[in-house]
């Protein structure tokens, strides 16, 4: 990891910490919006643009659930750090920083760079400790299943949730082998549905199913009784569990493309800013709907490419 990763010698996280005040409303599980974002390594800035959106709507939020990037980026905004310096620090990543153990020339084992930036840029040190509600989902190699941290440290998690095969290790932790979460729950709205009990903004980007020709294929509003056969065959599972899905206009950038963080940023923001009324209406619908567990409210569904 590069030294701009690192804080000044005399950074004191509890006191740093002191001085984040919370940037959107944090609201009990079923009354507000559970938001899940997925994997995509660099695409996953747009995350980042899209809560900057929330925070300025004061959209409250009942729980983050992260996979992957999303899952470390979402804890990271959650922990309350900056979409500022978040934003400059992705800018500084490298392939190589996300190998984790690279031997030094002395031939000692180094630390990996996303425990080193949970150590030197997080305030809690636990995931239940988070000031918003989080979840960070991870894949148990041993059942292929999600496993999903709410609670424990919150290093391992992260570290976890973004172990991507092939590139990173497995993490093990209480006797399991956990990897990327985007082995088991590329986008984890079931998991978000499934914790909150009510409207769950999915948030993609590890691909996108829609041309960027038109606002249209930006946000598209589907009714109760629009039917599954008009949705097209390759719609991935995910998207049955999000009230609204968006999909940032990201294929563009390569998944390793860092340098491109402020398009990816500025993506998100755009899908979000377009999803803003069906949101709206959504959540002004609540006190008429009752939430049926595990799939949202079902009562209408929103999709935004």
């Amino acid at each position: 990891m590069t030294a701009a990763y690192t804080r000044e010698p005399d950074f004191n996280r509890q006191a740093a910490g002191a001085l984040r005040a919370p940037r959107i409303p944090s609201v009990e599980r079923g009354s507000g919006l559970a938001v899940a974002l997925g994997g995509g390594f660099s695409r996953g800035f747009a995350h980042l643009g899209v809560l900057e959106v929330l925070e300025q709507e004061q959209i409250p939020l009942s729980i983050i659930v992260g996979t992957s990037v999303g899952g470390l980026l979402g804890a990271a905004y959650a922990d309350g750090i900056s979409l500022q310096d978040l934003c400059d620090l992705g800018r500084l990543v490298r392939l190589r920083d996300f190998l984790r153990f690279q031997q030094t020339k002395q031939g000692e084992k180094r630390k990996d760079c996303i425990g080193k930036f949970v150590q030197e840029w997080f305030r809690a040190t636990g995931v239940e400790e988070l000031p918003i509600p989080t979840a960070i989902v991870t894949t148990d190699l041993g059942t292929g299943e999600p496993h999903i941290f709410t609670k424990g440290p919150i290093d391992v998690a992260i570290r976890a949730s973004c172990a991507f095969p092939g590139l990173v290790k497995p993490v093990e932790y209480e006797g399991r082998k956990l990897a990327d979460g985007c082995i088991a729950a590329p986008v984890p709205t079931a998991i978000a549905a499934r914790i909150n009990g009510g409207w769950v903004l999915g948030v993609s980007v590890g691909s996108n199913m829609a041309s960027a020709s038109s606002p249209e294929n930006v946000v598209k509003v589907f009714d109760p009784d629009f039917r599954p056969s008009h949705r097209g065959a390759l719609e991935p599972s995910w998207s049955r569990h999000a009230d609204i899905l968006l999909e940032p206009r990201v294929r563009h950038i390569e998944w390793n493309d860092f340098s491109r963080v402020d398009e990816a940023f500025h993506a998100g923001a755009e899908a979000m800013r377009l999803a803003l009324p069906a949101l709206r209406e959504l959540l002004d619908r609540r006190s008429h709907l009752s939430p049926v567990p595990g799939k949202g409210f079902g009562a209408e569904r929103v999709l935004a490419l």
